[in-house]
């Protein structure tokens, strides 16, 4: 296993210790601030980032830290470790069991994405993915899914010729509220399609960066919502419609 890799498993256990200490405190709810995504901050965020920035200084790790609260943490290297300390702040926030830390490995944008890691903080389940080497869950590569007849979409103002397709779609819909994990689902089988389209709903690069690179390695496609191969930087404020499918053939159902 890639030592790098390693030492993000080894952060995610340690996010997920301490938010099993502090959930439901409701001072863990405060909003502290204004992130760099343009978004508010409560401290459980905060708490989460903090320890991502402080293991990456302390076992000085090859990576600048990209994170939608501090911004671009800067520490002289090409390559930045992208990352959504919790992913579904909300979720966690309620004790729903469906949030993440989310962290990926790439130098300018997500084409040169060459690893991802995201840990489901609510039960302790581990996606990790290595470019060119496949998808695994929980320590088991991923091999090849059916469908599942289930997808999960997010859906705003501004995108109304997308919603009778994805409503016609065959199977159960779900809005599940936290995209690093849905994308890790799509690329594991267990959805067939995640959607955050529209304002209200588009993605940041730290939520989506690690499970991008988890979908495309398993055989499937993350596209916009034009089917325009997806591609995000380094800019935390931008936000940007995304589309992934366990298999490509799907989008000819949606788009």
């Amino acid at each position: 296993m890639d030592s790098l890799l390693a030492s993000l498993r080894e952060i995610g256990r340690e996010i997920r210790e301490t938010l099993l200490r502090v959930i439901g405190d409701p001072d863990m709810s405060a909003i502290t601030g204004m992130g760099a995504d343009g978004t508010y901050t409560h401290r459980i965020d905060r708490v989460c980032e903090d320890i991502i920035i402080r293991n990456v200084k302390d076992l000085d790790l090859p990576v600048n830290v990209v994170s939608e609260e501090a911004g671009i943490v800067d520490r002289g290297y090409d390559q930045n470790l992208v990352t959504d300390p919790l992913d579904g702040t909300f979720n966690a926030e309620h004790r729903i069991p469906f949030f993440a830390s989310s962290m990926a490995v790439m130098g300018s944008d997500t084409d040169s994405l060459r690893l991802g890691y995201v840990i489901n903080l609510g039960n302790g389940d581990e996606y990790w993915t290595e470019r060119g080497g496949g998808v695994f869950f929980n320590g088991n590569r991923v091999t090849r899914k059916r469908r599942a007849n289930v997808v999960s979409f997010n859906i705003g103002d501004g995108v109304e010729e997308y919603i009778g397709r994805l409503l016609s779609l065959r199977g159960k819909k779900r809005a599940l509220g936290c995209a690093s994990l849905e994308l890790c689902l799509v690329a594991t089988g267990s959805l067939d399609m995640m959607a955050y389209l529209g304002n209200g709903n588009r993605i940041r690069n730290v939520d989506v960066a690690a499970g991008v690179l988890a979908v495309r390695e398993s055989g499937g496609a993350v596209v916009d919502e034009r089917g325009a191969e997806f591609r995000a930087g380094l800019d935390v404020s931008k936000r940007m419609n995304i589309v992934a499918v366990s298999d490509r053939n799907f989008l000819v159902d949606i788009l």
